[in-house]
């Protein structure tokens, strides 16, 4: 998401930031800041300091809520993080750009699994196929040595545990 107006990379994790984030794309990206979009962890400062906690030193972490992130100018420096799919959605539609990297969704109620690390339960799915039809880009990845997979092929392939 590079540009004038966009930012360097914006994920699905439902993590946030961790070591996976951090090193193993952190290396590849090189951002200057992490921006959780999170409405309850922005509501937990004491949760939100811990999560400052996995981003190198020079690596700057602010935790907003939807909200203020919208109001928030681009920074192509930024990585933005969201847990769900319905976060991503709210800042798609209210005018964050994309693509959008699905890289982390893991076993939830409900969920079926599409690889290792994409578990989508029939909400998700539902709406994923929405955003796509709204003209939305996303790229299934979990980290940058990885090949990436195309979201729509996953979605009519179905589930498969055995898929790799």
């Amino acid at each position: 998401m590079t540009g004038a107006g966009a930012y360097l990379w914006f994920r699905i994790d439902d993590r946030l930031l961790h070591g996976q984030v951090a090193l193993g794309w952190g290396r590849h990206l090189a951002p200057r800041a992490y921006l959780l979009v999170d409405d309850d962890l922005a509501a937990d400062e004491t949760s939100a300091a811990i999560f400052a906690l996995a981003a190198p030193a020079e690596v700057t972490v602010t935790v907003v809520d939807a909200e203020a992130a919208l109001r928030m100018a681009p920074d192509e420096r930024t990585v933005v993080l969201v847990r769900s799919v319905a976060a991503a959605a709210r800042l798609l539609r209210g005018g964050v750009r994309g693509p959008v990297n699905v890289g982390g969704l893991h076993r939830h109620e409900g969920a079926e699994q599409y690889l290792p690390y994409l578990f989508l339960d029939r909400a998700e799915r539902d709406l994923l196929r929405e955003l796509l039809e709204e003209g939305f880009e996303f790229v299934v990845q979990d980290l940058p040595e990885n090949p990436p997979r195309e979201l729509s092929a996953l979605l009519d392939a179905g589930p498969s545990a055995e898929r790799a």
